[in-house]
């Protein structure tokens, strides 16, 4: 789906070649210290010979490097390089390697340039024995993979090689066969043609509304074109025929007749486009996620948000505790979006860099779509109900600390990542996915008015549609992006809570695959063939023997419904975000009054057990002091064991959602709060304890006395913390 959120890549190769061949040098003119002399003494007559050295020596390299090199691909070639994202991935030698497949921009054009694009193999692991581990047969050996690998369509599109890279090295696609990815034209190292997309103009972060986010982004797009025009960049060929093209090239110049393809989301119209281009090369076909050939009904957008809150609300309400804790979520949360989208929230921020003005507009979107995308994945599933909860709750105090903490954080990466945005943009052009938006926006808004007019415009999407045929992307002949028809073994999957590609498009599509199966995964979001260990197995399976029936009994039942945990209601995390990033010198010494706190009921948590035994080693009566010795170790352990407790809970929610922690905190998250709170009432018991017993005995030792105030001192303190800082479990 549409963002899954040249002369740079030769810029890129040249100085890779230019560091490659000075390090040689510098290798190569290193003599010894012995020879070092010996030209010392050779005086300075000889001084002009040196100096022609490293060119001799630069010629020499140049021409006993093979054929070919990064400089003179011609289309068809390949040629080795070392991955872009070593030092980010880690790996072995071996494990993973990279190259550049060499095409022409655009093959129905006679004068195109030729183009390189980067592709990735994943080396088979191994199969794994019944625990999981690779087998050790005492001395390690290379695997030898099956003979038919995998070649995955990424998705987006734009979406660049390293997170697949990421996600498959442990994917059970990539135990018994190497698995290819190559990176499309335009990605990052692709030749990427607006690098810079989000960082120039920094006035277009700003919009106040919808109309000014079309228009900024038309204003993004109109410069990105620009520039790419002016560096010879034919824009016309950024489309999924050339991408599919530029598959059926890999494969050939790699020597395979065929191999199996997996796509995903984009990556699965580009496998349909496959079936067009290079069906011969197809031994087998998954697609997941799927993205109708023809883009047929694939934009209603607001449809499918209505779907997702649809989704949440009706999970919720069928669980008594979750309807329970967020009452009225359905309509409390299409009045908190009408509420945003007549009157934005406004929040200042410090970052004038990235937002000049030092404001920020926050509309509807924020409430729709944080669950949205927290439905890609179905092991966010359990936070999504609490986050929905948090959004509209925001919206309903105007609390503009939540807000801020969701405007910074949207100002995170604007570099993009790997995402490129501008592939992304001709995509959508030439292959007609911006045309199909201006098509149905009217008729998709009138379908769900409560959600008309937060993602785009009428009038918006046909300016959108005119700015691509004013670059000249206009719609490419239909006549290749007709519904397929394709009689190889076929598998076609789809998660049955996918947000942005619903089971309804891949039903769509089933008609064309004659030798096909469909498999729809119970509650799973988008893409289960790369998310879901059970789903991933069968199409493991698939690949194995497509003939063979399929046993999908595991995804019945690995999948059930999700249940929705109940969060700890908490501005805490909210606070940090905007503590840290306005004010960090103020927010880190408020933290330290927390941290000392602690630090001391943790000292205390020690030191009395310590004193305890030292004085019944020494036999020396214990002093009285009313109780409040116990009391102290009572506070001391209800606010360490607290504080651990929310730190557990804390870890608890981010591995379901980072997202979620904006709600506040899941799991124990309540027996925490509620243990430093009563930390804080043993504290005072121990205070007013020790005071009575000083007064009634008239001596105490000063450690004695001193140990007990510092730690019901300490226990209040953490207590008043936790109540100012909203860890409270009310």
């Amino acid at each position: 789906m549409v963002r899954d959120w040249q002369g740079a890549l030769a810029a890129l190769t040249l100085a890779f070649g230019v560091s490659a061949a000075g390090w040689a040098l510098q290798e190569d003119s290193d003599p010894p210290a012995d020879a070092q002399a010996a030209g010392q003494e050779a005086g300075s007559e000889e001084a002009g010979d040196e100096a022609s050295a490293p060119e001799e020596a630069a010629s020499s390299l140049l021409e006993s490097l093979p054929a070919p090199t990064l400089h003179n691909l011609a289309e068809g070639d390949i040629v080795p390089v070392i991955c872009p994202f070593r030092d980010t991935i880690g790996y072995e030698p071996g494990e993973i390697s990279c190259g550049l497949l060499a095409v022409r921009e655009n093959r129905e054009a006679e004068t195109s340039r030729v183009i390189q694009l980067l592709y990735v193999k994943i080396h088979a692991r191994g199969p794994e024995d019944e625990d999981g581990d690779e087998p050790d047969d005492g001395e390690e050996q290379a695997y030898e993979p099956l003979a038919d690998p995998i070649i995955y369509l990424t998705g987006g599109p734009g979406v660049g090689v390293p997170s697949y890279v990421e996600r498959f090295v442990d994917h059970a696609a990539t135990e018994t066969r190497d698995v290819y990815i190559l990176q499309q034209r335009g990605i990052t190292q692709s030749g990427d043609f607006c690098p810079l997309y989000s960082l120039e103009e920094p006035a277009l972060n700003v919009a106040r509304n919808t109309a000014e986010q079309e228009e900024f982004e038309r204003r993004r797009l109109a410069r990105c074109f620009e520039r790419a025009l002016a560096e010879g960049v034919d824009l016309s060929a950024y489309n999924t025929v050339e991408n599919a093209r530029d598959v059926r090239a890999l494969r050939e110049a790699l020597g395979y007749e065929s191999w199996n393809v997996w796509g995903i989301s984009y990556g699965s119209h580009l496998g349909q486009m496959l079936t067009r281009v290079d069906a011969e090369g197809i031994r087998a076909l998954v697609l997941d996620a799927i993205v109708p050939n023809d883009l047929e009904n694939l934009m209603r957008i607001h449809r499918w948000a209505a779907r997702v809150l649809e989704h949440i609300v009706t999970t919720c309400e069928g669980d008594a505790a979750c309807a329970r804790a967020y009452p009225d979520l359905e309509a409390r949360t299409y009045a908190a979006i009408a509420s945003l989208q007549e009157n934005p929230v406004v929040v200042t921020v410090s970052d004038t860099e990235v937002f000049p003005g030092g404001e920020v507009s926050v509309g509807g979107q924020a409430i729709a779509f944080a669950p949205f995308m927290m439905m890609y994945e179905q092991s966010t599933y359990p936070g999504l109900a609490a986050v929905l909860n948090a959004m509209v709750r925001a919206a309903e105090r105007r609390d503009e600390t939540v807000f801020t903490a969701i405007a910074l954080g949207g100002g995170g990466d604007l570099a993009g990542g790997d995402f490129s945005p501008g592939m992304n943009a001709a995509i959508s052009c030439n292959d007609g996915y911006t045309w199909q938006s201006a098509q149905v926006i009217a008729e998709d808004m009138g379908e769900v008015p409560g959600l008309a007019g937060l993602i785009g415009s009428v009038e918006g999407a046909a300016a959108s549609q005119a700015l691509c045929e004013q670059y000249g992307m206009g719609l490419r002949d239909r006549a290749d992006y007709m519904p397929v028809s394709f009689d190889g073994p076929s598998l076609i999957v789809n998660g049955a809570w996918d947000p942005v590609t619903p089971p309804d498009l891949a039903r769509q599509i089933m008609p064309g695959f004659t030798n096909g199966q469909y498999l729809e995964v119970p509650f799973a979001g988008h893409g289960p063939t790369r998310s879901d260990e059970c789903t991933a197995e069968v199409m493991v399976a698939f690949f194995d023997d497509p003939s063979a029936e399929l046993d999908t009994s595991c995804v019945e039942t690995a999948n059930g419904e999700p249940s929705f945990v109940i969060a700890m209601t908490s501005r805490f995390v909210a606070r940090a975000i905007v503590g840290v990033e306005e004010e960090p010198e103020s927010f880190f010494a408020f933290l330290a009054w927390g941290g000392i706190s602690a630090l001391l009921l943790g000292i205390a948590l020690i030191v009395f057990p310590v004193a305890f035994v030292l004085r019944r080693i020494d036999r020396n009566a214990s002093a009285n002091t009313g109780g409040a010795r116990a009391a102290s170790v009572v506070a001391a352990a209800l606010g360490v064991g607290g504080l651990a407790v929310l730190g557990y809970a804390a870890w608890h929610t981010s591995e379901i959602s980072p997202i979620l922690l904006i709600a506040g905190f899941a799991g124990p998250a309540r027996i925490g709060a509620w243990a430093i709170l009563l930390g804080g009432l043993a504290g005072l018991a121990a205070l007013f304890l020790v005071a009575g017993a000083r007064l009634s005995s008239g001596r105490m030792a000063i450690g004695t006395l001193g140990g007990i105030v510092l730690t019901g001192l300490a226990a209040v303190s953490l207590a008043i913390f936790a109540a100012v800082t909203d860890l409270t479990p009310f």
